[in-house]
């Protein structure tokens, strides 16, 4: 049996502009002599909806482009992600489609701990069903995140009666999750003796990326079809003519490539085609600089100095070098004098006092000068606050947080690093010095992150036991760290969930739980 994998890239809500991509795979899907195409979950809305589902001018464009399918007759087999709506009840579906008619509509019959919550959108009182096409009995599992930790006991005759398993699926993205997915994915085609076709949607919507690599596993449990990682792909495979092949190793490019997809389609997808950033000299907007050039092209990237009276020289040149190396646009624009206008008004020395107060009332001179950049010259304006920073508070409010999207904010800073090394792998993008030298903000006279900060080697660690793995003060203890350092961690932590609240979405490359991955209170006490 030949089958097409169509792994496309929707834009949610998007209905139009995803039936044209749908229509195009299909005629591909007719040209390759294919019995069946296969499409994503939900893939004629696009994923995760959220409340979209209920939007009533939504549903009437998702029954016209169903219709529409209908009407053009492809003589095809067609397994289509969409809702179906009945009543007040909604189902997360796949429609089988053939010629004009709808076959059958399967929907999702389990459900486990969505960490999307797209589950209490969706009614859960379907039966499992069968697809037969060429005399063969196909399995349908409509996929979320936590699918191979769910009970199939109650369904077990159902899989094992089946000639074939499919799983439609669009499954998130984070840093690790490829091969977890992979291997879980085989231990379950191995356990049931079945062949599995996995498809998955690939591209960013809004903070979420998918990778795609759709997949086909053999009865013994090896890899034997892989579909392109970050990219749309329409392939069209012959089931009883693939062997065993390698898959991809997940590396730093795979979070490298993500972040510059996501972006890619965060900026495309909210109607905008360029960028500004602000360069200050530092690792963090060096990084978003990188990625913003990759993702959009050099020729729709603005790099912007914006030089203080604390501003090194070293500073303003790296970035330059940095931007030419890029072959970005660069300017610089000093804002001493805004600062010294403002300092006027509000010091009655008219004199600098060298306080917080002052320290972050240049960073919000920036954020200001950025956006009227934006605003005037239609980029799209990005910060570049990395998660160290956010979850120690580390960050100006109204200031360096100003932005559309935070493109790193999902990083810690030792992984910021990490990724400007692997940018710098084969030609020096990033001019080493930039890599070498002390963070600073440069917000007064020989400013260290580590005034404020412990040494991010030390920092992140502390971070990701308090924060990622939920430790307890006590085991964090034992990782050999003092008393008095965790408790000034876990105490920065504390105290600035209000600034978590107010920055930018971040794309979320690292997360398991993306979207809920704190919901703490807005101000709460634990040390």
């Amino acid at each position: 049996m030949k089958i097409t994998l169509a792994q496309i890239n929707p834009t949610i809500g998007d209905i139009e502009g995803n039936l044209i991509k749908i229509k195009n795979a299909i005629l591909k899907a007719i040209s390759d002599k294919s019995d069946v195409i296969i499409f994503p979950e939900l893939s004629l809305l696009g994923y995760p909806p959220f409340d979209l589902l209920k939007n009533r001018i939504i549903r009437d464009k998702l029954e016209r482009a169903l219709q529409k399918i209908l009407e053009e007759k492809f003589s095809i087999n067609i397994l289509l992600g969409a809702p179906y709506f009945e009543n007040n009840k909604t189902y997360d579906s796949v429609y089988w489609i053939k010629e004009n008619k709808v076959i059958k509509r399967i929907d999702k019959f389990y459900f486990s701990n969505d960490p999307l919550g797209q589950n209490d959108y969706f009614s859960k009182d379907a039966k499992p069903e069968y697809i037969e096409i060429n005399d063969k009995k196909i399995a349908l599992l409509i996929s979320d995140d936590t699918l191979f930790s769910y009970d199939f006991s109650g369904f077990n005759d159902y899989l094992k009666n089946s000639n074939l398993i499919l799983i439609v699926s669009s499954s998130f993205y984070y840093f690790g999750k490829r091969k977890e997915k992979i291997e879980k994915i085989s231990n379950f085609a191995k356990n049931l003796g079945k062949k599995v076709i996995y498809i998955n949607q690939v591209g960013g919507n809004g903070e979420l990326v998918f990778e795609g690599g759709s997949l086909v596993i053999s009865e013994e449990g090896t890899v034997i079809f892989e579909g392109e990682i970050f990219n749309e792909d329409i392939k069209t495979i012959d089931l009883e003519s693939l062997f065993p092949i390698l898959h991809k190793n997940e590396d730093l490019s795979f979070l490298y490539n993500s972040l510059v997809m996501g972006l890619r389609d965060f900026i495309k997808k909210s109607g905008f085609r360029k960028a500004v950033i602000g360069l200050s000299g530092g690792i963090d907007s060096a990084l978003v600089a990188c990625i913003a050039t990759e993702a959009l092209g050099k020729d729709n990237v603005l790099g912007v100095s914006l030089p203080s009276i604390y501003t090194s020289k070293e500073s303003i040149e790296d970035a330059k070098i940095l931007s030419q190396n890029l072959g970005i646009e660069f300017r610089i624009i000093p804002i001493s004098e805004i600062f010294y206008s403002y300092l006027k008004e509000l010091n009655p020395s008219e004199k600098p006092v060298m306080d917080v107060a002052e320290e972050n009332l240049q960073s919000r001179i920036r954020g200001n000068v950025l956006m009227f950049i934006s605003n005037r010259e239609g980029y799209l304006l990005l910060a570049t606050g990395n998660r160290s920073e956010a979850l120690t508070g580390y960050c100006t409010l109204y200031g360096d947080t100003a932005g559309a999207i935070e493109v790193i904010g999902d990083i810690y800073k030792t992984t910021v690093y990490e990724l400007a090394n692997y940018i710098n792998k084969e030609k020096e993008i990033i001019p080493q010095n930039i890599i070498t030298k002390a963070p600073s903000a440069e917000l007064r006279p020989g400013q260290k992150d580590e005034d404020s900060l412990p040494p991010y080697s030390v920092l992140d660690p502390i971070l990701k036991a308090y924060v990622d793995e939920n430790k307890p003060m006590e085991e964090i203890l034992q990782m050999g760290y003092k008393e008095e350092l965790v408790k000034t961690v876990i105490e920065k932590v504390e105290k600035s969930e209000y600034k978590r609240k107010q920055i930018p979405p971040v794309l979320r490359v690292r997360s398991k739980n993306p979207l809920r991955e704190r919901f703490f209170p807005l101000v709460y006490k634990i040390i």
